[in-house]
């Protein structure tokens, strides 16, 4: 694995320098008291690059060796060309297997994940390389504090190699549900609202509706958790480590509480980095693995919601140790 952030720490007492707030509020609705910004030099692809080159690089392999190239971020500079091509570029990738996913939002690491399996299967192809990368602050309004104060940026990458052991993937659930609560405007909407008189132009910025996204998060994980682990033949106790997606602290310390896990199998990143979308559940496995639970043999769970909503989790037998870069 490998994790890429912006050097740019804000706490929530810069955040409040434009925000009707107080850094205490946030701390005490969120449990986040800082988080990383890109600064106006930096792209998201910069750090997709980053984190790439530290995952190839920590599963000892060559740019050449990569089978399978799926990148996912729902906040790349340029809806084309193509982020995936773009960093094969630079990476040296010459596979012609490369998907890009920037629909599934906060969801996407599971899905990522699921596609790279799923295209690992076609004979002849052994490494995929998963990238979700996020400049999730330049899509927060910097005056809406229902909105800005969860975000930040980031990008992890992870390696998966086919195994024909009994070992890796084990089982996992997908599942969808349409809701508006969560939305950011596409370039064709917000242009023919510029051009068509008498339209009402939607915000530029994400738009979310915390109850709502409280309610789904909170039912539907432990839901899909469960449902990986009936799959797998797993139970709860046998797991090392949850991946979560960190929407915020006050969320995952309510789904582990609900959920009776043990505090130290449920890694928080969101404390010092925010909601980072994409990358949310990459910085909570590179956790585990840097927490040295995420070894050969051990059960870990990766689990996340995102904007649409979509939704899903997956359970590992891990047949070798997870390298973690950072």
């Amino acid at each position: 694995m490998g994790l890429a952030l912006p050097d740019r720490v804000v706490t929530n007492a810069e955040l409040c320098e434009t925000l009707d707030t107080t850094p205490q509020w946030i701390e005490e609705k969120t449990g986040i008291v800082e988080r990383r910004f890109l600064r106006s030099d930096e792209t998201t692809t910069d750090m997709a690059v980053k984190a790439a080159e530290k995952a190839v690089r920590a599963a000892g392999l060559e740019p050449r060796d990569i089978d399978v190239l799926v990148v996912a971020s729902s906040t790349p500079e340029w809806i084309m060309p193509s982020l995936g091509v773009v960093l094969a570029d630079r990476l040296g990738i010459e596979t012609p297997r490369i998907v890009d996913m920037t629909q599934h939002a906060c969801a996407s690491a599971v899905y990522a994940i699921h596609n790279a399996a799923c295209l690992l299967q076609e004979p002849g192809s052994r490494n995929a390389l998963v990238v979700c990368a996020e400049g999730a602050s330049r899509v927060s309004d910097p005056l809406d504090r229902t909105v800005r104060i969860f975000f930040g940026d980031a990008a992890g990458a992870t390696v998966l190699t086919r195994t024909d052991g009994p070992d890796g993937l084990l089982g996992y659930d997908l599942g969808n549900a349409y809701s508006p609560a969560v939305a950011l405007a596409g370039p064709s909407q917000l242009n023919n609202a510029r051009t068509t008189p008498g339209l009402d132009a939607p915000s530029p910025y994400l738009q979310m509706d915390g109850r709502v996204v409280w309610q789904e998060a909170t039912t539907r994980l432990p839901k899909s958790v469960n449902e990986t682990l009936a799959a797998s033949g797993v139970e709860t106790y046998e797991v090392s480590g949850f991946a979560f997606h960190q929407a915020n602290v006050r969320l995952l310390h309510h789904i582990a509480r609900t959920m009776g896990l043990d505090d130290d199998k449920v890694p928080i990143t969101a404390d010092v980095l925010g909601n980072t979308g994409a990358a949310s559940p990459m910085t909570a496995l590179w956790r585990l693995a840097a927490d040295g639970l995420a070894k050969k043999g051990d059960v870990i769970l990766l689990g996340a919601i995102g904007s649409g909503f979509l939704w899903g989790s997956m359970c590992f037998r891990l047949p070798y140790d997870i390298e973690a870069e950072n």
